[in-house]
């Protein structure tokens, strides 16, 4: 048997030869901001690999050295914020906690990212859970060594899903193997911490794109920016394009992070199951946040296509779900 590689977004920008190039975002992101620009404004734009992808951010304004002032803010408040919902690297404490099995404190970021991780997990009936890691790691290691995990190996992983206990002021694992992971919730956290800190200085026409996540304000040289959800068959090309003053939007999708050609295992679990949902091949969603954009978007994935707009609906907020049989579910207001 021939060793399934294992592709996930970090690998693509390296062989893409785009970190760092913010006209290849296209090609890594779910969604893509397209500003469009003239002499009349003043334009700061860059991108930088963060938190295992590129993060772009655009700010224009009449004055460049405000917004490039903007841009630096945006940056350097993301950069603090990345170590914090690391899991991998790093001393952070999502990362204590998966080693110690305990954290004793939590830091205010992480407290309100826990918080919206709950409110999720509750309104999607469970479809939205941080407990998942174990399963999503038996993933990575079954496929490293060139085979799929078997049934028995993904029942002992979910035995460990959902062992999390608020303890005090901290939390603990209650289960050996237990772990968690934020990978669902914290680039777009992070994206809207670089939208705050670019309008605390000074700035009001921004849009960052942190892998797909993305989150606006303002304008584009006086007409609404265009953000586009790519088609998951030709990431590089736009499925529909949204308008958009103010608020985020962040795509799910099974091509983003997965663990064998036929993508039937990747980045996204059913907490229930353990086992990667195989009908959809991308959820976006509207929100107010990005990082509840981000957290929706997952359980999205997650939910029956029907179910998932129910869910939507009830919560107030826009999405859009593709499926691999070319069905397309869509909220009354996504386009809007």
């Amino acid at each position: 048997m021939s060793r399934p590689k294992a592709i996930d977004r970090r690998a693509f920008l390296k062989l893409a030869g785009c970190a760092g190039i913010a006209a290849g975002l296209p090609l890594v992101s779910p969604a893509i901001g397209l500003a469009r620009l003239d002499r009349r404004w003043r334009v700061a734009q860059a991108s930088r690999m963060m938190m295992g992808t590129v993060v772009a951010v655009t700010v224009v304004d009449t004055s460049a050295a405000r917004a490039q002032q903007a841009l630096e803010q945006a940056f350097a408040r993301m950069a603090t914020l990345t170590p914090l919902f690391d899991r991998h690297q790093g001393c952070g404490p999502v990362r204590d906690l998966n080693l110690s099995g305990r954290l004793r404190e939590l830091g205010p970021d992480l407290e309100r990212v826990l918080a919206l991780c709950r409110q999720v997990h509750r309104i999607s009936g469970g479809a939205f859970d941080i407990t998942v890691a174990p399963v999503i790691d038996l993933y990575r290691r079954s496929f490293a060594l060139g085979h799929k995990p078997s049934r028995k190996q993904i029942q002992e992983a979910l035995s460990a899903v959902g062992a999390l206990r608020q303890d005090g002021k901290g939390l603990v694992l209650t289960r050996p193997g237990a772990a968690v992971t934020l990978d669902g919730v914290a680039k777009g956290y992070i994206a809207d911490a670089g939208l705050a800190a670019a309008r605390a200085a000074g700035a009001k026409n921004v849009l960052i794109n942190a892998g797909g996540d993305i989150v606006v304000a303002g304008h584009d040289r006086g007409r609404p920016w265009r953000v586009a959800v790519a088609d998951p068959h030709h990431p590089d090309r736009p499925k529909v394009v949204v308008s958009m003053t103010a608020g985020a939007l962040a795509t799910s999708g099974n091509y983003e992070v997965y663990f064998d050609r036929q993508r039937l295992f990747h980045h996204i679990v059913n907490p229930h199951t353990g086992r990667s949902p195989w009908a959809d091949l991308q959820a976006s969603v509207r929100a107010l946040r990005a990082a509840l954009a981000d957290a929706m978007s997952t359980a999205c994935f997650v939910l029956r296509p029907p179910a998932a707009v129910r869910l939507l609906r009830a919560q107030g907020l826009e999405g859009l779900i593709l499926t691999r049989h070319h069905q397309r579910y869509m909220t009354p207001g996504f386009l809007a």
